[in-house]
């Protein structure tokens, strides 16, 4: 008997988990699902979404005055561009100084490093600024919008979304019951943010209803909308390495903002950004803040959808946060895991037992469910699916 696919597995978990169609009054326990998002996922929106290779390989015109003033200062002669390796390189011994004073070169300081990680950050936000135009609003009374004429697997990347919506958090007495979609990305465009803002009413956004991991000072320059959530009605967005919309308040705490930002906006404040590190540095403020409640979030979920993130070796952190999706074997048993990735299904469920050690093929202690394609063969195949359901009725 030919197994169910992956796309099958996962419609047939969400109608199981969903509030709708319940045949009486009792409650339906809330099912916690939460996409780990990759560059992958925003490649399957559009090819030209940079990946770290091509983010951070910088040319000669990327590298401002001051920037090229560390680098000199640091033992870089040749600047005419500065490879993928080269950039960890840097931002490595930009952490270390940072890190241990002692180490600092002659004339380096604390807040001449502060100019150089602000002048890098803006430099990256430039740089995919031109790769990828971003879809900043003009105030905060806009709310995030997609591309004008969105081709069919875009269409049907908001459908799945849609459809997902549709299936989330009834309304009983205020208490949460059905899905509840979660999203950690390592990206830091706005790409899922513009996704959900368009499966919401044109007079509704998500500032309203998503959870950081942090509360914002302000939001798109004007108050945040929502201090503190209500369980019923949230969802955790957490991005792991900072985003193009985070910004570091001149108090204590970070602010997020959409609006339009020019060059000169960019140098003088840049976004929050996590930079690939040899030694990947997360001990920033942002990150100690939003760590907690991204593995938070991991427990309490039932079903983890990796999209686009291929779990490599390097990334040992962010690894063991995966880890705590089931720390144990007896977590994994009643939770599943679906690998949406390009690479084939054998390697898929290795890199996976790499981070489940307690994973047990024979006997199957934790639900892996591995899909070798793109997000849009995964969702084509789950609209199809749902098509077919809509014809047979």
């Amino acid at each position: 008997m030919k197994k169910p696919s992956s796309s099958k597995i996962f419609q047939e978990l969400v109608k199981k988990t969903s509030y709708k169609d319940k045949v009486n009054s009792n409650l339906i326990s809330l099912t916690n699902m939460t996409f780990f998002l990759g560059a992958g996922f925003s490649k399957s929106w559009d090819l030209n979404y940079p990946t770290g290779q091509e983010l951070f390989s910088l040319d000669r015109d990327d590298i401002s005055d001051d920037f090229f003033e560390f680098l000199l200062s640091i033992g870089y002669t040749d600047l005419s561009s500065i490879g993928f390796n080269e950039f960890k390189e840097i931002a490595y011994q930009i952490s270390m100084q940072k890190k241990y004073p002692s180490l600092r070169r002659r004339y380096i300081d604390e807040y001449n490093l502060e100019i150089i990680e602000n002048e890098i950050s803006s430099i990256i936000t430039k740089r995919f600024n031109k790769l990828v135009p971003l879809n900043y609003i003009e105030d905060a009374s806009h709310k995030l919008k997609l591309e004008k004429s969105p081709n069919q697997n875009q269409k049907n990347i908001v459908a799945f979304f849609n459809w997902l919506e549709s299936h989330k958090t009834g309304d009983t007495d205020q208490i949460p019951e059905g899905l509840r979609i979660n999203f950690i990305t390592t990206n830091y465009d706005f790409l899922i943010e513009s996704i959900l803002d368009e499966t919401l009413g044109a007079d509704d956004t998500h500032l309203i209803y998503a959870y950081r991991g942090f509360t914002p000072k302000t939001t798109n320059k004007v108050k945040t909308p929502t201090t503190v959530h209500r369980h019923w009605l949230v969802q955790n967005l957490i991005k792991l390495n900072g985003g193009f919309e985070i910004f570091g308040s001149d108090e204590q705490g970070f602010s997020v903002d959409y609006t339009k930002k020019s060059a000169k906006d960019l140098d003088r404040k840049a976004p929050t950004l996590i930079l690939p590190n040899r030694e990947q540095d997360y001990t920033g403020k942002y990150f100690q803040t939003i760590f907690p409640k991204a593995v938070r979030t991991l427990q309490e979920t039932k079903i983890l959808v990796i999209v686009g993130y291929s779990i490599p070796e390097e990334d040992a952190l962010i690894r063991l946060l995966l880890r705590q999706f089931a720390e144990e074997n007896v977590d994994g048993t009643e939770k599943v895991i679906f690998f949406i990735d390009m690479m084939n299904e054998e390697t898929q469920i290795q890199k996976l037992e790499s981070v489940f050690p307690y994973h047990n093929r024979a006997r199957k202690r934790y639900n892996i469910i591995p899909f070798e394609g793109t997000f849009n063969d995964w969702v084509n195949e789950i609209i199809a699916l749902n098509n077919n359901a809509q014809h047979r009725i």
